[in-house]
């Protein structure tokens, strides 16, 4: 014996809307959509009144020749800073173009230098409006004779920095924001706080490198030969070093407790002195790889 349970019964229709109602929900949908159109109409003032108070500059400077230091400190104005050589160029130089507050200066760009040493800085008024965007860049263009002798130093709270260039030494300092590197140099000293430090294309260092970042990757290649001393760490992200194949390195390679992982695929000795060069690579919460680069 089969038992049919019948379906339940269908739910009464809504109550028709008496002409009061329809009249209420009228008024509602109106109301509505004139608060939705009054909101776009005050967010597009807003939007408007802010970028009227802002202008783009552009400058340019020229850098003396027997220049041996340079230091490009842009404080809290958010740049990418780029060093670039240049075979046509006939004297070196710095150029600049950002957006600026109409109220700050309209010539942000500062040049202070005795022939031997010279300073670029950078005054501008950082605000949470363009914190979605890079205010600008500064872009450095050195003749190659002029940047092979050079010292550079690069200071910033936010944003970029790239070097494209071969020079003596290279220093870098950002608090949030990636450094990429490519050329050569004696020495290279790069620190962040948040941000990558990595190489665009391999890169050649003849005597010492030294990368430090709390939150972000480090991931460099050196060719030709390896600097004699390397030294990378980072808190949280990942140590990846390539070196080149036909070395012997003393290597010492960690990672925090129970986490990450640590692989080493390049020839390896426990002698100082037949090492080609010494590597330390060290990460907290990541991994860490050197591998040999044909």
């Amino acid at each position: 014996m089969t038992t049919t349970i019948a379906p339940p019964p269908p739910a009464p229709p809504p109550p028709p809307l008496t002409p009061a109602g329809r009249t209420a929900v009228r008024a509602t949908l109106v109301i509505a959509a004139v608060v939705l159109v009054v909101g776009a109409l005050v967010s597009l003032g807003v939007l408007a009144f802010g970028v009227s108070g802002f202008r783009v500059i552009a400058d340019s400077r020229t850098l003396p020749t027997t220049m041996r230091s340079l230091v490009v400190d842009v404080g809290s104005v958010p740049v990418a800073i780029r060093i670039t050589a240049d075979r046509d160029a006939a004297e070196p130089r710095v150029d600049l173009r950002m957006v600026n507050s109409r109220r700050a200066s309209a010539d942000p760009l500062t040049l202070n230098d005795d022939g031997t040493e010279a300073r670029i800085t950078l005054a501008g008024e950082p605000t949470p409006f363009l914190q979605w965007t890079r205010g600008g860049e500064i872009t450095v263009v050195l003749p190659p004779e002029v940047a092979r002798r050079l010292s550079v130093t690069t200071e910033q709270d936010a944003g970029m920095v790239h070097l494209r260039a071969d020079v003596d030494r290279f220093t870098a300092r950002v608090d949030d924001g990636a450094v990429l590197l490519s050329g050569s140099a004696n020495r290279v000293e790069v620190h962040n706080v948040h941000g990558q430090i990595r190489s665009r294309d391999a890169i050649t260092v003849a005597e010492s490198f030294t990368a430090s970042t709390v939150h972000g990757d480090i991931e460099v290649d050196f060719t030709d030969v390896a600097p004699k001393a390397v030294e990378a760490t980072t808190q949280d992200g990942d140590v990846v070093l390539g070196l080149p194949a036909d070395g012997t390195y003393l290597v010492d390679a960690s990672t925090g407790t129970n986490h990450g992982s640590t692989v080493v695929r390049v020839p390896r000795t426990t002698d100082r002195n037949a090492a080609d060069a010494v590597i330390t690579a060290r990460t907290e919460h990541g991994d860490v790889e050197i591998d040999g680069l044909d």
